[in-house]
Order: structure tokens, then sequence, then C-alpha cells
């Protein structure tokens, strides 16, 4: 990388050449301007021709005729639109006496007086008084001052003729000595010529020290681009490379030369899309909307993927806005990345599994479990239960923010209707509205909304939307959750009556920690939203909120609507044995908690270990497997090959665990639930619709 070509001194030859050719120039001008002198003599007389005072004085006449015109014709007939020209008259009329020279003292009083005994006549007319008008003009005195006036312009023309001429003959005897002084002057421009091109000699001499002095400083400058531990490019106006230094080489495996006129897009995805480069990448006269791109992709000359932080600079010439690109490898950030990952995948869980355990026990105890409590444990039991549920939402809100940014928030489409969805959230936020006195009412429609979707994904978003209403709403308020088709779409809506979504946080309501909750209300980790929209947008739909008449907030999102009814699977009223269920998991509470729940439902065998689950195995297949991903001496998803039953159709396997589940292993479930996002009902009612279905009777 160079700084450009070193300066060459002066040519004395070249400076010579001009010395000689500079006073022939001189003497070409001058004669040229001795030629033009004498031709434009020729032209002043035609020139001379245009009076403008005269030509003004006669449009002066003409609009102050217009005006009597127009004042005229509106006493006569009472008729405004007659007035029309008179205003625009008047106007020209002062303009052109404002000219200098053409009106007098004496046209000046003339126009004045008329404009007075023109207004005067209007103004009876409007007043009512047209006789008294029509009065004032026939009595001549306005048709006595046009007459004077056309007498004072025709005076004034006359004179103005007879200075026009006088100021020829001035004209022309001012050609002549400025001919005289044209010749003078070109002796002297020889002289001065001279002398000039001794100064820019001179002149030019030090233009040669100082550019030599620039190109020392460019090579110093081009040493310290080349000494630079960071890889930089430069791109011109037009976007494509102009420099490059050798740690980007190092990075790019290219050398200067061959990235030299490229695009950008040839090694750094750093502005995608249309348009052009300078708007994608967010620069407006010479600021950047983001100076920092992070985790961006560098193609390597051998075709691998380097990962880098990119800083942009504006360098602001003549020749336009050239950026100024840094790239740091980011591998070892993408590698503590995963390290997060890991470490939030690994405290999910290990914070999930206990809190499970925790709730499914308050689940029990205010079930009965262990006897009725009285009213004060009662209370403890719900704020324990409550601060546990809130506990697992936080963590899994957590864990979903980490999915969406490493793209592995997966959705499952299977066909669904949503007024069961809404059913299902209206029940599990019913414990959250008694304790807020908020009323919820389920007002969806009674024909089926389907959608294709994933079901747990989507009560996600809809408990979210409720919870957040219940929380803005005050004490006897009522929420209302409605599904229902509108406009060809799934459509589910919740609505409130709380004070509205603060003007300040609307644009980015739907941001990462972004509440918009009142100062007042519960303290909200702003993610929830947040994760409802990448939800929604996955299921191809659209979220928003709107403010109610009255007051209150409504907050909806809908859905593309495959058009088909769903229909109510039959129900059966067979009883049915009691199953066998394998429990595989090494938490002994969520082993507990899960079989007291489980109780009266199936045979739960309970196993702490890959070789405990074997060792139950071998006195026969179960008719359901519950599988923990994560063991003592393993995962517990390879025990599937090994569940099949005495007719060697695999037995169904749920994963219920808080890590999470690989596409591949989630393909091989007949259901996924999750530790914390999915609580012991829900898990009760997927184990007995498995097992329904798994001895539901086969048609001949």
């Amino acid at each position: 990388m160079s700084a450009g070509t070193r300066p060459r001194p002066p040519s004395r030859r070249r400076f010579l050449l001009v010395a000689v050719l500079a006073p022939l120039l001189v003497a070409a001008l001058i004669a040229w301007t001795d030629s033009e002198y004498a031709r434009s003599l020729r032209l002043q007389s035609a020139a001379a021709r245009s009076f403008d005072r005269e030509r003004a004085q006669v449009m002066l006449l003409s609009a102050m005729k217009d005006a009597e015109t127009a004042q005229r014709g509106y006493l006569l007939t009472g008729n405004a639109a007659f007035l029309g020209p008179y205003a625009p008259a008047r106007r020209f009329v002062t303009r052109l006496r404002a000219v200098e020279g053409v009106a007098d003292p004496e046209v000046a009083a003339l126009i004045d007086t008329k404009f007075a005994e023109l207004d005067r006549t209007l103004a009876l007319s409007r007043a009512g008084r047209r006789e008294a008008a029509r009065a004032a003009v026939a009595d001549g005195e306005g048709r006595r001052v046009m007459d004077r006036l056309r007498a004072a312009l025709a005076r004034a023309g006359v004179s103005e003729r007879a200075l026009t001429a006088e100021r020829r003959a001035a004209f022309a005897r001012q050609r002549s000595e400025l001919r005289l002084l044209l010749l003078a002057t070109g002796a002297m421009l020889t002289l001065a010529l001279a002398l000039t091109l001794r100064s820019l000699w001179r002149s030019r001499r030090e233009a040669y020290d100082a550019a030599l002095d620039a190109y020392e400083k460019g090579e110093r400058n081009a040493a310290i681009l080349r000494g630079t531990s960071d890889a930089l490019l430069i791109l011109n106006p037009s976007c494509t490379i102009e420099m490059i230094n050798d740690a980007a080489g190092a990075l790019l495996g290219y050398t200067p030369e061959e990235l030299e006129r490229r695009d950008v897009a040839t090694v750094l995805r750093i502005a995608e899309g249309s348009g052009g480069f300078h708007g994608r990448i967010g620069l407006d006269d010479g600021r950047l909307d983001r100076p920092l791109l992070t985790d961006r992709v560098a193609r390597h000359r051998d075709g691998s993927e380097r990962h880098v932080d990119v800083a942009i600079g504006v360098m602001r010439v003549p020749s336009g806005d050239h950026l100024v690109l840094s790239l740091r490898d980011a591998s070892e950030r993408a590698r503590v990345e995963r390290a997060k990952d890991e470490l939030i995948s690994t405290i999910g869980h290990e914070l999930r599994t206990p809190l499970t355990s925790v709730v499914g026990s308050l689940a029990l105890l205010r079930g009965g479990a262990a006897a009725d409590l009285p009213p004060q444990a009662a209370r403890l039991v719900d704020i324990a239960d409550n601060n546990a549920r809130r506990l697992i939402r936080l963590i899994n809100d957590l864990l979903d923010i980490d999915r969406i940014e490493s793209g592995q928030l997966a959705m499952a489409r299977t066909p669904l209707d949503l007024r069961e969805v809404v059913a299902r959230a209206a029940l599990d936020s019913d414990g959250l509205a008694r304790s807020r006195d908020v009323v919820l009412a389920d007002a969806s429609t009674g024909a089926p909304v389907p959608v294709e979707g994933d079901a747990e994904r989507l009560l996600q978003v809809v408990t979210n939307l409720v919870s957040n209403a219940i929380h803005a709403s005050p004490a006897g308020a009522t929420v209302t959750i409605a599904a229902r088709v509108e406009a060809g779409r799934a459509l589910i809506a919740v609505e409130d009556r709380g004070e509205g979504v603060p003007a300040a946080v609307r644009p980015r309501l739907f941001e990462r920690f972004e509440s918009g909750r009142a100062a007042t209300h519960a303290p909200a980790s702003g993610l929830g939203l947040a994760i409802s929209r990448e939800i929604v947008r996955r299921h191809d739909g659209t979220i928003w909120f709107e403010d109610r008449d009255g007051g209150g907030t409504r907050f909806a999102f809908a859905l593309p609507s495959p058009g088909t009814e769903l229909g109510d699977a039959p129900a059966s009223d067979a009883p049915l044995p009691l199953p066998l269920l394998l429990h595989l998991d090494d938490d002994p509470d969520v082993r507990d908690t899960v079989a007291a729940a489980l109780a009266g439902v199936a045979r739960v065998l309970p196993a702490a270990s890959l070789a405990m689950a074997r060792a139950l195995l071998r006195d026969g297949a179960p008719d359901l497997a519950l599988l923990d991903m994560q063991v003592v001496d393993g995962h517990g998803p390879e025990l599937a090959p090994e569940l099949v039953d005495a007719s060697g159709a695999p037995v169904p396997v749920v994963i219920y665990s808080g890590q999470v589940v690989p596409p591949a292993l989630a393909a091989r479930a007949a259901v996924v639930l999750t530790k914390g996002r999915h609580d012991l009902p829900e898990l009760v009612a997927t184990v007995r619709r498995l097992l329904a279905e798994r001895h539901a009777p086969v048609d001949a």
C-alpha cells in the first residue's frame, strides 16, 4: 500500500514556453477587444432605440385607463366582477411610478388625484349611494384629471427622448476614451505578466516543496496503516474497495491489488437489501445510524467464513464520503456466546426442575392432597405458588429470548382451534385475575377459529397478553378475551379498561426490556411482548395494540386461517384400564410430584437412571414413557429404541424436561413438554390423551 507517486520538480522548458506565449496571447486579446469596440458602436445605434422609460410611461397611462374602465363598469352595472382588473392595475401603477424617472412630481400628483377620485366614487357605490357616485363621475373632474395626466406624460416623453440623444453622444465619447485606455492597459499587462511569471515560478517551486512534504507524510501514514493490527478497508463513494492494509489482507487472504475496485460484498456482508449502499448502511449527510455492526460474516479467499465486528468511520473528502471499515475477529466472542448459551441452558434446567417440583407440590396442597388447609396457610400457599410461577415465567422468557437470538425458537404447525387456546389461557389466568379482583370474560365466537400453529406457543402469547391486561386493570374491571374469524384471518383480541400505554413507550413497546406498565403496577421484565411478537411473526401473523373508546387498550394478533372447520373429537364413555407409565427423571421431587398428580390415571414406575429404567423394562413394556433429557448416566431419549411393546410397536414417548430438545429428538417423541412452561394439569391432560389414543378401539 502506497500513499501515491512522488512529485516531480517543475520543468524549465515548459515555463519558458509559457513566458513567450503569454505576451502573444495578451496582444491577441487587445486586438480582439479593439474589434469588439468597433462592433459595439454599430450595435449602439440599434440598442439606443429602446426607451425603457418611455415604454414604462405608456404602460403607466394604459394601467390608469384600465383602473378607470373597471370603475366605470362597476358604477354602471353594480356588478363586482367589473372590479377584477382594478386592484392589479393599481398595483402595477404603484410599481411603475416607483421606477426612477417614470413619474415626475406632477405626474405622481395627478395619479394620486385620479385614484382618490376613483376610490371616492367606489366607496359611495359600496355604501349604497350609487346615484351620488354616478353624479360625481358625471361632474367630469375625473376626465379632466386624465387629460392633464396624458399631457404631462406626453411632455415627459419629449424630454426623455432628448435626454436619450444626449446620452448617446456621451456614450460615443466614452467609447473613444475607453479604446485608448485599453491600448494602454495592454502595454501595462505585458509588464505585469512578466512580473507574474516570475512570481509563478516561485510559487510553483513552493508547491513542489509542499507536495514533496505531503508525499513523505503520506508514506508515513501508509506505514502506520500497514503496521496497525486491525484489519482496515477504505471504500470510495461508489462503495468499492479503494485500499486495504496488511492486516485486512491476512484476515481475508487477498492482496491489495486483488481487491482494488471490487465490490465490498465480495468479502463482507454488511448492507444486504436493495437501494443505494449508503442508504442501506444508514449513512446520511456524513452521519451513520449504526457505526458498529456486530457478528458479521467475512469471506476468506479460500471460501471459509469468519465472524467479525465492523466499526465504520466516515472520511469526508471533496470527491465524496469514503467509509473506513475496521474489522475485528469475533471468533473469541462467539466462543464466549456459546459458553453463555450453555450456561443459560444449564441454569434454566437446574432452576426449572426444582421449581416444577415446588409448583406441583403446592398445587397438590391446594387440591387437598394433604388435607384441607387453614385460610392463612392456603393464602401462604397461594403466595408461594404465584411467586414460583413468576420465577418460572421469567426463566422461560430469558431462555426464549436466547433462543430467538440464536435462531433456535422452534414452532410446530398442527391444526388447532384458537377458541381452545383462549379457554386454556382464561383457565390458567383465573387465579391471577381473582387475586387482583379482575373478572375474565371469554367472548369468543361460537364457530371454530381454525389455524395451523403451535398451540403451546400461541397459548404463551395469549397468556402474556391476558396477564398484562390484568395487571393494567383496576379492581372490579373486566378483561375480555375473544377469538373469531375476521376478514379471512383468525384473530384473538384482549381488551382491558386500564390507563392505556404511555406515549413515551408506544414506538418501542414490542422491543426487549420495554414495559408499558405504569409505575404503580407490578414490575415486569419487559420480555413478554418481544417474545409474543416473535412467536406471532413465526406464525406469519401480525400483532398490534390500539386505544379503546372510553379508555383502556386492545391488544390483538391475527394469523392466516386455513378456512377449514375443526370438529370435536368424539368422547368415549368406556372406562380405561389403569395403564403403566415409566417415568425417568433424576430429581426425586419431580418424580414424587408427578406420581402424586397421576394417581388414578396411571401406575407410575419411577426411575432415576437409565440403568434403573432398563431394569424395569425387563418386566414388560409400559403403555407410555415420560423421559427427562438429562439424567445421571446419560440422556433419557437414549431409551426410546428399547421402548417397544409385545407386538413390536413403539411405545409413545413424552419428553418432559427443562432443557432445549433438539429437533431430531423432538420429531421422534409424541409430545415435548417443558418443565415450568407446562404445568402439572397440562402434563396430566397430555398423558390422559395419549393413553386414550393408545387404547382406543380400531375400526375394522
